[in-house]
């Protein structure tokens, strides 16, 4: 095989026989999510958001999302909770929610200046928190960690 292959799957590496939960990689990815995003909540508190408002801050202004069903799909979220969320982002002036003329049931949303001012922040504090979570890593390690997290996604979509 090509060394610039990768080596092919194989169902040894998975073999229910030999599960040991807190050695096995979903486990620890979701551990891994589960810190970061703690940390993340403890961080934008000072900022009177919490982690998911943030997250859906940095969505709407990358232009990631931009109504509520793909705030769900990004967010891996259900839709009433994500209307909740909204609803709460709205009174704080920080999103505008405003229906299609062309599709009724489609809710466009838009950061307020507000909530523009709010998102601009939020990059140093992600930053922040990655840098100290992945203190020690070289440049290498992160892109074949990003690498390999990219194909686990793409492996879902199929």
């Amino acid at each position: 095989m090509p060394p610039d292959r990768p080596t092919p799957y194989s169902p040894d590496l998975f073999d229910p026989a030999r599960y040991v939960m807190c050695e096995s990689v979903g486990y620890l990815m979701s551990r891994a999510r589960n810190t970061l995003a703690h940390s993340i909540e403890q961080e934008v508190s000072s900022l009177d958001i919490t982690h998911a408002q943030a997250s859906c801050l940095i969505m709407l202004s990358s232009g990631r999302a931009s109504t509520v069903t793909d705030l769900g799909r990004e967010l891996n979220t259900d839709m009433g909770s994500i209307t909740r969320l909204l609803s709460r982002m709205e009174k704080r002036g920080l999103i505008e929610r405003t229906r299609r003329d062309d599709d009724r049931r489609v809710l466009d949303l838009s950061l307020t200046p507000a909530g523009h001012a709010l998102a601009a922040q939020l990059p140093a504090v992600f930053c922040k928190v990655m840098a100290k979570h992945f203190r020690g890593f070289t440049a290498d390690e992160i892109e074949t960690l990003r690498g390999m997290l990219g194909r686990v996604i793409c492996n879902n979509s199929g």
